[in-house]
Order: C-alpha cells, then structure tokens, then sequence
C-alpha cells in the first residue's frame, strides 16, 4: 500500500525488514522468492591502493583527500557493515581480504590497526606472477590494477564459498 508504505499480504511497514536469511526474499514489486539455496558464508574481496591517485582519469577526488583517506574511510565502512550484519545474522560466516596493490609502511600499519582483531587478512600481489598472464600495458599502475583484479578473482575462485562481494577502496571517484 503506497499510501501508508506497508505490505498488507506481509503486515510490514517497508522499512522493516521483509526478507527472512535464507527462508525467503522480498523484491519490490515482483514479491517473494523462496531460497532454494542456504547462505552460510560470505567473502569479501577488498581491492586496495592506497597510494595512487586515480591514475587513469584527469581529475580530482570529490573532497581531495590523500588516497590513505579513502581507503581508511572505506575499510572502517566496511567493518561497521560486517559489524552490524554479525549481530543480525550471527551464524553467518563472514571472511574479508584486502588484495593490497603496492600500499607504503605508514599506510599499511594504519590500516593494519584498523582491522586488527577482525576477521581480515591483508594480501599483497606478487607481480612477478601476473607478468606472464598479463599482456604489457602502457603503465605500471594499469598492470597493477589488472594483477590485483586478476588476483582477486583467483581468491574468489579458490576461497568462495557462497556468496563473494568485490569492492573496492575508492568509494569516490
């Protein structure tokens, strides 16, 4: 009912949560969907750089903060998310890695107090791996990028369970 913003065949008002965890999900304006499949876990790809600029575009960020920021700003979002999922959804097995591309020792230390105690682990790319798979481009930073997409996708390949969120560190482009 759009005038009172509620579900009558779910007697929910629609800020309320209308799906179950692997019972069903509700998909405005199609309905239900039953879950045929139980979600146990999810992974979390973090691509991370904490040092380039946007490398491929004449601009500038939006609010024209060092890299580290956006990067430090986008992993502690994260980490509220995962937070506030655990405490919802408690049986949920949620595992993060961060796939670092090239990160100084002063941005990784910070961002390595950021995630200490959590379930994260930071990996860095082994480029030397990637020079074989990856044809030459025309900078450093390209090939970077491309090692730690490629890279990313053989964790979600090897380590994926269920569910797999690719997310980057740069929310703001």
């Amino acid at each position: 009912d759009q005038n009172n913003f509620s579900s009558p065949t779910l007697n929910k008002k629609l800020n309320e949560d209308l799906s179950i965890l692997n019972k069903k999900s509700i998909i405005l304006p199609l309905g239900e969907v039953k879950i045929s499949r139980k979600v146990k876990s999810i992974l979390i790809i973090v691509r991370m750089n904490t040092e380039v600029e946007i490398w491929d575009q004449n601009k500038k960020r939006l609010f024209e903060q060092p890299k580290i920021e956006y990067s430090y700003r986008s992993i502690n979002s994260l980490i509220n998310s995962i937070n506030f999922c655990n405490n919802k959804y408690p049986n949920l097995k949620i595992k993060t890695i961060i796939i670092d591309d090239n990160s100084n020792e002063e941005n990784l230390d910070r961002i390595k107090k950021l995630i200490e105690g959590k379930n994260i682990d930071i990996l860095p790319i082994n480029y030397e791996k990637y020079k074989g798979k990856i044809l030459k481009q025309k900078s450093k930073e390209t090939f970077s990028n491309l090692a730690s997409l490629l890279k990313s996708f053989e964790i979600g390949k090897e380590q994926g369970e269920d569910l797999i969120f690719f997310v980057e560190d740069d929310y703001l482009h």
